[in-house]
C-alpha cells in the first residue's frame, strides 16, 4: 500500500510538472504572439503605408520607435491621440498590439521582416505570374500624387502672382511717367492718359507678361484641380475638434474664396481703367497683387502643418 501511494504521489508530482511547463510554455507563446513583428508589421502596412514611406520597411517602422518607450516613440505618441490613421483611430484591439510590442523592445523576426515596396507583394505576384499593383499615375501613391500636385500648384500660382506684380507695377510706372510729362492731374485720368495705358498694355512685353501671367495661373488651376480631386477621394471621417484635416480642408475652400476674388478684381480694374478712376485703379491693383501672394502662401502653409503633423 506505501509502494503504491509513493507511486501514485511521484505520478501527481510529474503531472503538476508537466502541467506546469504547459502553462509556462503557453504563456511565453502567448507573450511571443503579443510581442511578434509580423501582425504589427502586416497593421502599419495596412493603415500607414499608403500616406508615409516608412510603413512599408522593418527598417523605416523601426525608425520611428524607441523600443521599450511607447510614450516616447513617434508612432504611439500619433496613435494614441487619435491624429493617426487620418481616416479614424485604429481598434483597440490593435492600439494595444503595437504598445504591446513596442513595449517589449519592438522585436523583429526575420520571417516578418519584408520590405513592403519590394517584398511580400512582389513576391505573391511574381509565384502567380501577377504583376504588383500600378501606382497611381505614375507617382507611388496617391498620396504622392496628392502632395505634388498640390505643391507644385502652389508654385505656379506664385509664379503668377509674382508676375502679375511685375505687370502691375511697370504699367504704373510708365503711366506716371507719361502723366507727369502731360501735367496731368493725379486724381484723374484723361481720356488720352486711358488711351496710353491701354496701349502699353498691348505691346509685346505687357502682352508676354500678361500672357504669362494667365498660363501660369491656367496651369496651376488644372493641377490643384486635380489635387483637389484626389483630397476628396481621400477624405477622412470627421472628428470632433479641430482636426489637422480641418485646417487642411479650410485652407482649400479658402483657396476657391481668394481664387474668386482674383477673378473679379481683376474684371474690375479694367472697368475702372475704362472709367478712368485712378484711385480705384490704385486700390484694386494692390488687392489683387495682395490677394494674389497670399493664395500660394495659404496652401503651401496647408500642406507644410499637416505633412509635418503626419510625417
Amino acid at each position: 500500500m506505501y509502494d503504491a501511494g509513493g507511486g501514485g504521489m511521484k505520478k501527481l508530482v510529474i503531472a503538476a510538472i508537466v502541467l506546469a511547463a504547459a502553462a509556462a510554455g503557453l504563456a511565453a507563446a502567448e507573450k511571443t504572439l503579443a510581442v511578434s513583428f509580423g501582425p504589427v508589421q502586416e497593421l502599419l502596412q495596412a493603415k500607414c503605408a499608403g500616406c508615409h514611406d516608412w510603413a512599408g520597411s522593418a527598417d523605416g517602422i523601426l525608425g520611428k520607435v524607441k523600443p521599450g518607450a511607447p510614450e516616447e516613440s513617434l508612432i504611439w505618441q500619433k496613435v494614441s491621440r487619435g491624429l493617426m490613421p487620418p481616416d479614424g483611430p485604429l481598434a483597440d484591439a490593435e492600439k494595444t498590439l503595437l504598445q504591446n510590442w513596442i513595449a517589449a523592445g519592438a522585436p523583429t523576426d526575420g520571417a516578418a521582416a519584408v520590405d513592403a515596396t519590394t517584398g511580400a507583394t512582389e513576391a505573391a505576384g511574381a509565384a502567380t505570374g501577377d504583376q504588383a499593383p500600378s501606382t497611381f499615375l505614375g507617382f507611388k501613391s496617391k498620396v504622392a500624387f496628392h502632395m505634388a500636385t498640390g505643391y507644385t500648384s502652389s508654385a505656379l500660382f506664385l509664379g503668377a502672382g509674382i508676375v502679375g506684380a511685375v505687370q502691375w507695377g511697370t504699367l504704373m510706372q510708365a503711366s506716371h511717367e507719361y502723366r507727369d510729362l502731360h501735367g496731368i492731374d493725379e486724381g484723374e485720368i484723361s481720356t488720352q492718359c486711358a488711351d496710353y495705358i491701354s496701349a502699353l498694355r498691348a505691346d509685346s512685353l505687357h502682352s508676354a507678361l500678361r500672357w504669362t501671367h494667365v498660363g501660369l495661373l491656367s496651369a496651376g488651376e488644372a493641377l490643384y484641380l486635380a489635387d483637389a480631386i484626389t483630397g476628396i477621394s481621400m477624405l477622412s471621417k470627421d472628428r470632433p475638434g479641430l482636426t489637422p484635416q480641418d485646417i487642411h480642408r479650410y485652407a482649400f475652400f479658402t483657396h476657391g474664396a481668394l481664387m474668386i476674388s482674383e477673378l473679379v478684381l481683376g474684371i474690375a480694374s479694367s472697368t475702372f481703367l475704362d472709367l478712368g478712376d485712378h484711385w480705384s485703379i490704385v486700390g484694386v491693383g494692390i488687392a489683387h497683387t495682395a490677394i494674389g501672394v497670399a493664395i500660394p502662401v495659404v496652401m503651401l502653409g496647408a500642406g507644410i502643418y499637416i505633412n509635418s503633423v503626419f510625417r
